[in-house]
Protein backbone atom coordinates (compact mmCIF):
# COMPACT_ATOMS: atom_id res chain seq x y z
CA UNK A 1 0.00 0.00 0.00
CA UNK A 2 1.27 3.47 -0.69
CA UNK A 3 2.05 5.38 2.58
CA UNK A 4 2.57 8.94 1.52
CA UNK A 5 0.17 10.03 4.07
CA UNK A 6 2.87 11.65 5.95
CA UNK A 7 1.46 15.23 4.77
CA UNK A 8 -2.16 15.93 5.59
CA UNK A 9 -2.74 16.90 7.35
CA UNK A 10 -3.99 19.25 7.50
CA UNK A 11 -4.50 23.27 7.33
CA UNK A 12 -4.74 25.70 10.37
CA UNK A 13 -4.21 29.33 11.68
CA UNK A 14 -2.85 30.97 14.62
CA UNK A 15 -3.03 34.25 14.91
CA UNK A 16 -0.40 36.29 16.99
CA UNK A 17 -1.16 39.66 18.32
CA UNK A 18 0.37 41.74 20.93
CA UNK A 19 2.53 40.28 24.00
CA UNK A 20 0.08 39.76 26.88
CA UNK A 21 0.82 37.91 30.00
CA UNK A 22 -1.00 34.19 29.05
CA UNK A 23 0.42 34.00 25.57
CA UNK A 24 2.08 35.19 22.29
CA UNK A 25 -1.27 36.26 21.50
CA UNK A 26 -2.55 38.44 24.48
CA UNK A 27 -4.66 35.28 25.36
CA UNK A 28 -4.65 33.00 28.33
CA UNK A 29 -4.62 29.75 26.91
CA UNK A 30 -7.67 27.57 28.04
CA UNK A 31 -7.72 23.97 29.47
CA UNK A 32 -6.94 21.18 26.45
CA UNK A 33 -9.74 19.55 26.12
CA UNK A 34 -10.31 16.35 23.61
CA UNK A 35 -12.08 16.42 20.40
CA UNK A 36 -14.93 13.87 21.02
CA UNK A 37 -15.72 11.82 17.69
CA UNK A 38 -18.04 8.54 17.37
CA UNK A 39 -16.27 5.36 16.77
CA UNK A 40 -17.26 5.69 13.15
CA UNK A 41 -15.77 9.19 13.30
CA UNK A 42 -13.02 7.97 14.76
CA UNK A 43 -12.29 5.45 12.01
CA UNK A 44 -12.37 7.84 9.12
CA UNK A 45 -10.45 10.01 10.87
CA UNK A 46 -7.96 6.85 11.28
CA UNK A 47 -8.44 6.42 6.86
CA UNK A 48 -8.40 10.04 6.17
CA UNK A 49 -4.67 9.96 7.95
CA UNK A 50 -3.62 6.79 6.00
CA UNK A 51 -5.02 9.12 2.53
CA UNK A 52 -2.39 11.19 3.65
CA UNK A 53 0.75 9.15 4.22
CA UNK A 54 -0.12 7.58 1.04
CA UNK A 55 -0.33 10.82 -1.06
CA UNK A 56 3.14 11.78 0.52
CA UNK A 57 4.33 8.97 0.05
CA UNK A 58 3.06 8.83 -3.93
CA UNK A 59 4.32 12.60 -4.37
CA UNK A 60 7.87 11.90 -2.93
CA UNK A 61 7.64 9.32 -5.60
CA UNK A 62 6.80 11.39 -8.69
CA UNK A 63 9.07 14.55 -8.16
CA UNK A 64 12.81 14.89 -8.46
CA UNK A 65 14.62 12.83 -6.17
CA UNK A 66 15.73 15.51 -2.85
CA UNK A 67 12.91 18.00 -3.44
CA UNK A 68 11.33 19.34 -0.71
CA UNK A 69 7.84 19.10 -0.32
CA UNK A 70 4.96 20.84 1.46
CA UNK A 71 1.44 20.15 1.01
CA UNK A 72 -2.20 19.45 3.28
CA UNK A 73 -3.79 16.09 1.71
CA UNK A 74 -6.35 17.25 4.77
CA UNK A 75 -7.44 20.09 2.12
CA UNK A 76 -7.35 17.70 -1.18
CA UNK A 77 -8.82 15.04 0.85
CA UNK A 78 -11.77 17.10 1.88
CA UNK A 79 -12.55 18.91 -1.20
CA UNK A 80 -12.80 15.87 -3.09
CA UNK A 81 -15.06 14.57 -0.31
CA UNK A 82 -17.26 18.07 -0.93
CA UNK A 83 -17.30 17.03 -4.70
CA UNK A 84 -18.39 13.43 -3.96
CA UNK A 85 -21.03 14.08 -2.12
CA UNK A 86 -22.57 15.05 -6.06
CA UNK A 87 -21.62 11.91 -7.27
CA UNK A 88 -23.29 8.92 -8.07
CA UNK A 89 -22.60 5.03 -9.12
CA UNK A 90 -19.39 3.96 -9.64
CA UNK A 91 -17.68 7.78 -10.09
CA UNK A 92 -18.44 8.21 -5.93
CA UNK A 93 -17.49 4.47 -5.64
CA UNK A 94 -14.24 5.29 -6.88
CA UNK A 95 -13.74 8.54 -5.35
CA UNK A 96 -14.86 7.25 -1.70
CA UNK A 97 -12.43 4.44 -1.93
CA UNK A 98 -9.38 6.28 -3.05
CA UNK A 99 -10.05 8.94 0.05
CA UNK A 100 -10.10 5.92 2.04
CA UNK A 101 -14.23 5.95 2.65
CA UNK A 102 -15.37 3.36 0.73
CA UNK A 103 -16.92 1.47 3.71
CA UNK A 104 -18.61 4.38 5.05
CA UNK A 105 -21.87 6.30 4.11
CA UNK A 106 -22.19 9.71 2.56
CA UNK A 107 -24.11 10.47 5.49
CA UNK A 108 -20.58 8.80 7.87
CA UNK A 109 -18.69 11.49 5.88
CA UNK A 110 -20.77 14.65 5.87
CA UNK A 111 -21.13 13.63 10.16
CA UNK A 112 -17.12 13.50 9.80
CA UNK A 113 -16.51 17.22 8.94
CA UNK A 114 -19.94 18.57 10.50
CA UNK A 115 -18.42 17.56 13.72
CA UNK A 116 -14.87 18.38 12.92
CA UNK A 117 -14.59 21.11 11.11
CA UNK A 118 -15.87 23.41 13.71
CA UNK A 119 -14.04 21.44 16.85
CA UNK A 120 -10.91 21.93 15.67
CA UNK A 121 -11.44 25.45 14.97
CA UNK A 122 -12.56 25.73 18.95
CA UNK A 123 -9.89 23.58 20.35
CA UNK A 124 -7.41 26.16 20.92
CA UNK A 125 -8.14 29.96 21.78
CA UNK A 126 -4.42 31.03 21.15
CA UNK A 127 -4.68 29.42 17.79
CA UNK A 128 -6.80 30.90 15.08
CA UNK A 129 -7.09 27.55 12.70
CA UNK A 130 -9.77 28.41 10.04
CA UNK A 131 -11.46 26.17 7.50
CA UNK A 132 -13.14 27.45 4.68
CA UNK A 133 -15.10 26.06 1.74
CA UNK A 134 -16.87 27.02 -0.87
CA UNK A 135 -18.54 25.94 -4.56
CA UNK A 136 -19.05 27.87 -7.79
CA UNK A 137 -21.34 27.65 -10.59
CA UNK A 138 -22.14 29.39 -14.06
CA UNK A 139 -25.96 30.33 -14.10
CA UNK A 140 -26.62 28.27 -17.16
CA UNK A 141 -25.79 25.37 -15.18
CA UNK A 142 -28.61 23.22 -13.44
CA UNK A 143 -27.51 22.30 -9.49
CA UNK A 144 -29.66 20.47 -7.73
CA UNK A 145 -30.99 22.00 -4.35
CA UNK A 146 -30.45 18.95 -1.87
CA UNK A 147 -26.33 19.30 -2.99
CA UNK A 148 -26.10 22.48 -2.23
CA UNK A 149 -28.04 22.00 0.79
CA UNK A 150 -25.94 19.10 1.96
CA UNK A 151 -22.56 21.07 1.50
CA UNK A 152 -23.80 23.97 3.35
CA UNK A 153 -24.67 21.51 6.37
CA UNK A 154 -21.66 19.13 5.99
CA UNK A 155 -18.78 21.56 5.09
CA UNK A 156 -19.84 24.81 5.46
CA UNK A 157 -19.37 25.70 2.39
CA UNK A 158 -20.46 29.11 0.75
CA UNK A 159 -22.25 28.54 -2.33
CA UNK A 160 -21.21 31.72 -5.32
CA UNK A 161 -21.69 32.59 -8.77
CA UNK A 162 -19.05 31.79 -10.98
CA UNK A 163 -18.85 34.92 -13.68
CA UNK A 164 -18.73 34.18 -17.25
CA UNK A 165 -16.48 36.24 -18.19
CA UNK A 166 -13.31 34.73 -17.79
CA UNK A 167 -11.33 37.58 -16.04
CA UNK A 168 -13.77 38.62 -13.93
CA UNK A 169 -14.16 34.71 -12.62
CA UNK A 170 -10.21 34.62 -12.09
CA UNK A 171 -10.13 37.54 -9.74
CA UNK A 172 -13.01 36.18 -7.73
CA UNK A 173 -11.55 32.89 -7.23
CA UNK A 174 -8.38 34.17 -6.80
CA UNK A 175 -9.38 37.04 -4.21
CA UNK A 176 -11.34 34.33 -2.07
CA UNK A 177 -8.01 32.44 -1.83
CA UNK A 178 -5.99 35.24 -0.82
CA UNK A 179 -8.64 36.60 1.64
CA UNK A 180 -9.27 32.81 3.06
CA UNK A 181 -5.07 32.08 3.79
CA UNK A 182 -4.27 35.81 5.07
CA UNK A 183 -2.35 37.03 2.07
CA UNK A 184 0.03 33.67 2.13
CA UNK A 185 -1.57 32.46 -1.21
CA UNK A 186 -2.63 34.87 -3.56
CA UNK A 187 -3.38 33.00 -6.28
CA UNK A 188 -4.70 29.23 -7.06
CA UNK A 189 -5.16 29.51 -10.52
CA UNK A 190 -3.73 31.95 -13.24
CA UNK A 191 -6.94 31.83 -14.92
CA UNK A 192 -10.42 30.17 -14.98
CA UNK A 193 -10.18 27.89 -17.57
CA UNK A 194 -13.67 29.18 -20.49
CA UNK A 195 -15.07 25.68 -20.38
CA UNK A 196 -14.59 25.63 -15.96
CA UNK A 197 -18.53 25.95 -15.01
CA UNK A 198 -18.42 24.58 -11.50
CA UNK A 199 -15.29 24.83 -9.05
CA UNK A 200 -14.98 23.65 -5.13
CA UNK A 201 -12.81 24.86 -3.36
CA UNK A 202 -11.03 24.31 0.45
CA UNK A 203 -8.62 26.44 1.81
CA UNK A 204 -6.95 26.07 5.60
CA UNK A 205 -5.15 28.34 7.62
CA UNK A 206 -3.14 28.00 10.14
CA UNK A 207 -1.01 30.56 12.53
CA UNK A 208 0.23 29.38 16.34
CA UNK A 209 2.62 31.05 18.79
CA UNK A 210 5.08 27.72 20.52
CA UNK A 211 4.03 26.46 23.67
CA UNK A 212 7.65 27.49 24.81
CA UNK A 213 9.08 29.69 22.18
CA UNK A 214 12.54 29.53 20.73
CA UNK A 215 14.96 32.68 22.23
CA UNK A 216 16.39 34.02 18.84
CA UNK A 217 19.78 34.42 21.03
CA UNK A 218 20.13 30.81 20.77
CA UNK A 219 19.93 30.48 17.67
CA UNK A 220 23.10 28.94 15.58
CA UNK A 221 24.59 28.98 12.33
CA UNK A 222 24.94 25.53 11.63
CA UNK A 223 24.92 22.95 8.74
CA UNK A 224 22.42 20.74 7.25
CA UNK A 225 23.10 17.95 5.49
CA UNK A 226 20.59 17.98 2.45
CA UNK A 227 19.38 15.13 0.46
CA UNK A 228 22.24 15.15 -2.41
CA UNK A 229 25.09 15.12 0.11
CA UNK A 230 25.58 18.93 -0.01
CA UNK A 231 26.28 20.64 3.34
CA UNK A 232 24.42 24.32 3.75
CA UNK A 233 24.90 26.58 6.28
CA UNK A 234 21.79 27.78 7.66
CA UNK A 235 20.25 29.26 11.32
CA UNK A 236 19.25 26.95 13.49
CA UNK A 237 16.52 27.30 16.45
CA UNK A 238 17.87 25.92 19.45
CA UNK A 239 15.39 25.44 22.55
CA UNK A 240 15.68 23.00 26.16
CA UNK A 241 12.79 20.37 27.13
CA UNK A 242 13.40 19.67 30.15
CA UNK A 243 10.41 16.66 30.23
CA UNK A 244 9.90 15.78 26.82
CA UNK A 245 8.95 12.21 24.98
CA UNK A 246 11.44 11.17 22.14
CA UNK A 247 10.60 7.96 19.84
CA UNK A 248 13.72 6.45 18.72
CA UNK A 249 14.17 3.24 17.12
CA UNK A 250 16.66 1.55 14.13
CA UNK A 251 15.34 4.15 11.23
CA UNK A 252 14.30 7.16 13.16
CA UNK A 253 14.13 10.01 16.18
CA UNK A 254 10.56 11.88 16.51
CA UNK A 255 9.03 14.53 18.52
CA UNK A 256 6.81 16.65 19.06
CA UNK A 257 7.14 20.82 19.49
CA UNK A 258 3.13 21.57 20.71
CA UNK A 259 1.21 25.09 20.31
CA UNK A 260 -0.31 27.17 22.29
CA UNK A 261 -2.23 25.15 24.64
CA UNK A 262 -1.07 21.56 23.54
CA UNK A 263 -4.30 21.16 21.35
CA UNK A 264 -1.95 21.25 18.10
CA UNK A 265 1.79 20.04 17.38
CA UNK A 266 4.38 20.00 14.81
CA UNK A 267 5.71 16.17 14.85
CA UNK A 268 9.39 16.06 13.55
CA UNK A 269 10.40 12.55 12.15
CA UNK A 270 14.18 12.58 11.24
CA UNK A 271 15.47 9.56 9.50
CA UNK A 272 18.55 8.02 10.67
CA UNK A 273 21.51 8.15 8.63
CA UNK A 274 21.33 5.98 5.52
CA UNK A 275 17.27 5.78 5.82
CA UNK A 276 15.60 8.00 3.08
CA UNK A 277 11.97 9.61 3.72
CA UNK A 278 10.84 7.18 1.23
CA UNK A 279 11.08 4.28 3.65
CA UNK A 280 9.85 6.04 6.84
CA UNK A 281 6.71 6.69 4.43
CA UNK A 282 6.20 3.29 3.06
CA UNK A 283 6.41 2.01 6.48
CA UNK A 284 3.56 4.62 8.33
CA UNK A 285 0.27 3.63 9.57
CA UNK A 286 -1.92 4.44 12.19
CA UNK A 287 0.03 2.63 14.70
CA UNK A 288 3.30 4.13 14.13
CA UNK A 289 1.91 8.02 13.57
CA UNK A 290 0.69 7.46 17.22
CA UNK A 291 4.23 6.17 18.40
CA UNK A 292 6.00 9.07 16.56
CA UNK A 293 3.63 11.81 17.61
CA UNK A 294 3.51 10.62 21.15
CA UNK A 295 7.20 9.44 21.68
CA UNK A 296 8.25 7.37 23.98
CA UNK A 297 11.03 7.65 27.00
CA UNK A 298 10.57 11.16 28.56
CA UNK A 299 14.11 12.87 28.38
CA UNK A 300 15.81 16.09 29.06
CA UNK A 301 15.93 17.14 25.31
CA UNK A 302 18.45 19.54 23.94
CA UNK A 303 16.25 20.58 20.73
CA UNK A 304 17.80 22.36 17.59
CA UNK A 305 16.12 22.67 13.95
CA UNK A 306 16.57 24.74 11.35
CA UNK A 307 14.50 27.87 10.45
CA UNK A 308 12.37 27.88 7.05
CA UNK A 309 9.66 28.37 4.69
CA UNK A 310 8.72 26.34 2.30
CA UNK A 311 5.81 26.71 -1.32
CA UNK A 312 4.91 24.00 -3.18
CA UNK A 313 2.25 23.67 -6.12
CA UNK A 314 0.85 20.38 -7.58
CA UNK A 315 -1.35 20.66 -10.67
CA UNK A 316 -1.08 17.67 -12.74
CA UNK A 317 0.42 15.50 -9.96
CA UNK A 318 -2.90 15.63 -7.97
CA UNK A 319 -4.53 14.07 -10.46
CA UNK A 320 -1.38 11.44 -11.53
CA UNK A 321 -1.73 10.43 -7.98
CA UNK A 322 -5.41 9.90 -7.84
CA UNK A 323 -6.17 8.24 -10.81
CA UNK A 324 -3.12 5.63 -9.22
CA UNK A 325 -5.14 5.43 -6.42
CA UNK A 326 -8.24 3.99 -8.21
CA UNK A 327 -10.05 7.54 -9.11
CA UNK A 328 -10.57 7.48 -12.82
CA UNK A 329 -14.36 7.79 -14.29
CA UNK A 330 -14.55 11.34 -12.47
CA UNK A 331 -12.00 12.74 -14.62
CA UNK A 332 -13.86 11.17 -17.96
CA UNK A 333 -17.12 11.66 -20.15
CA UNK A 334 -18.04 8.36 -18.02
CA UNK A 335 -18.29 10.81 -14.52
CA UNK A 336 -21.48 10.26 -13.09
CA UNK A 337 -22.30 13.57 -10.76
CA UNK A 338 -26.13 13.55 -10.91
CA UNK A 339 -26.35 14.13 -7.28
CA UNK A 340 -24.76 17.39 -7.72
CA UNK A 341 -26.34 18.61 -11.15
CA UNK A 342 -28.64 18.19 -14.45
CA UNK A 343 -26.09 18.71 -16.42
CA UNK A 344 -23.09 16.04 -16.93
CA UNK A 345 -20.21 17.24 -15.33
CA UNK A 346 -16.49 15.78 -15.09
CA UNK A 347 -13.25 16.68 -12.89
CA UNK A 348 -11.41 18.95 -15.63
CA UNK A 349 -8.66 20.35 -13.03
CA UNK A 350 -7.24 19.88 -9.66
CA UNK A 351 -4.57 22.41 -8.12
CA UNK A 352 -3.20 22.35 -4.53
CA UNK A 353 -0.46 25.26 -3.16
CA UNK A 354 0.72 25.07 0.58
CA UNK A 355 2.93 27.53 2.12
CA UNK A 356 4.53 27.39 5.14
CA UNK A 357 6.74 29.61 7.77
CA UNK A 358 8.55 28.44 10.88
CA UNK A 359 10.16 30.46 13.15
CA UNK A 360 11.08 31.08 16.66
CA UNK A 361 7.42 32.65 17.50
CA UNK A 362 6.03 29.33 16.09
CA UNK A 363 4.39 28.79 12.19
CA UNK A 364 2.27 29.87 10.04
CA UNK A 365 0.95 27.82 6.82
CA UNK A 366 -1.95 27.76 4.46
CA UNK A 367 -3.57 25.21 1.59
CA UNK A 368 -5.81 25.66 -1.02
CA UNK A 369 -6.84 23.16 -2.64
CA UNK A 370 -9.09 24.23 -6.12
CA UNK A 371 -11.44 21.56 -8.01
CA UNK A 372 -12.75 22.80 -11.96
CA UNK A 373 -14.74 21.17 -13.51
CA UNK A 374 -16.77 20.99 -16.97
CA UNK A 375 -19.33 19.82 -19.41
CA UNK A 376 -18.77 16.42 -20.11
CA UNK A 377 -19.24 15.72 -24.21
CA UNK A 378 -21.41 12.96 -23.19
CA UNK A 379 -22.55 13.12 -20.23
CA UNK A 380 11.39 12.87 32.96
CA UNK A 381 13.76 10.60 33.12
CA UNK A 382 17.21 10.63 34.15
CA UNK A 383 18.66 10.44 30.27
CA UNK A 384 19.55 13.17 28.07
CA UNK A 385 18.45 13.17 24.68
CA UNK A 386 20.27 15.72 22.15
CA UNK A 387 17.53 15.84 19.22
CA UNK A 388 18.84 17.80 15.84
CA UNK A 389 17.08 18.17 12.09
CA UNK A 390 20.39 18.84 10.70
CA UNK A 391 19.58 16.05 7.92
CA UNK A 392 16.13 15.54 5.72
CA UNK A 393 13.35 15.01 8.07
CA UNK A 394 9.53 15.07 7.65
CA UNK A 395 6.88 16.80 9.57
CA UNK A 396 3.52 16.86 10.69
CA UNK A 397 0.83 19.46 12.49
CA UNK A 398 -1.62 17.81 13.23
CA UNK A 399 -4.32 17.83 16.38
CA UNK A 400 -3.32 15.66 19.51
CA UNK A 401 -6.40 14.38 20.71
CA UNK A 402 -8.00 12.90 17.01
CA UNK A 403 -4.47 12.62 15.56
CA UNK A 404 -6.02 14.40 12.16
CA UNK A 405 -3.07 15.43 10.14
CA UNK A 406 -3.50 19.20 8.76
CA UNK A 407 -0.49 19.98 7.05
CA UNK A 408 3.14 17.68 5.81
CA UNK A 409 6.03 17.80 5.00
CA UNK A 410 8.93 16.72 3.90
CA UNK A 411 12.32 18.96 4.60
CA UNK A 412 15.74 17.95 2.27
CA UNK A 413 17.29 20.85 0.85
CA UNK A 414 17.65 24.91 1.29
Amino acid sequence: MIICNILMMAATLFTACGLEEGGGNGKTPKEREDIALTKVQQQIGYNANSFTFDFLEAACAKEAEGKSLFLSPFSIQMVLAMTAAGAAGDTQKEMYSALGFDTFTGEDVGGFYRTLIPALQDVDNTTTFEIANSFWSKSPIEIKDGYTDDIKASFFAEVRTLPDDVKTATGHVNGWCNDKTHGMIEKIVDEVSESTVVALMNAIYFKGIWEDPFDKDLNTQDKFTCRDGKKVTTTFMNNTFDNARVYNDEYVEAMSVPYGNGAFAMTIVVPRTGVTPEKVLSGLDADTWYDYRNGGKSYRTYFSMPKFEEEYAAEKLCIDILKDMGMEKAFTGAADFSAMSYTPLCIDEIRHKAKIKVDEEGTEAAAVTYVGMRVTSVGPGGDTFYFKADRPFIYFISERSTGAILFAGIKQSF
